[in-house]
């Protein structure tokens, strides 16, 4: 994945940060959903399959939280 496209991902998580319940946890399955895509568009869809894994309705509102901040940003 191109540089600039790991900084906007990065950066998106940094910016949700303070409004997570479980940060630590989301940054984890960033990171991992990361290193295994060769773009953003696989790195969205493989998160998403992550986050609708998840049983604990507070860790996909999380996820939730962080793609909505990346789709603002891919945007502008």
């Amino acid at each position: 994945m191109q540089e600039a496209k790991k900084k906007l991902i990065l950066d998106s998580l940094s910016s949700v940060m303070p409004y997570l319940v479980y940060p630590h946890e989301l940054r984890a399955t960033v990171e991992k959903v990361l290193n295994e895509s060769p773009d953003l568009d696989a790195f969205l869809e493989r998160f998403r399959q992550s986050i609708s894994a998840e049983e604990d309705q507070t860790h996909k509102t999380d996820g939730q939280i962080f793609v909505n901040e990346l789709k603002k940003k891919k945007l502008h």
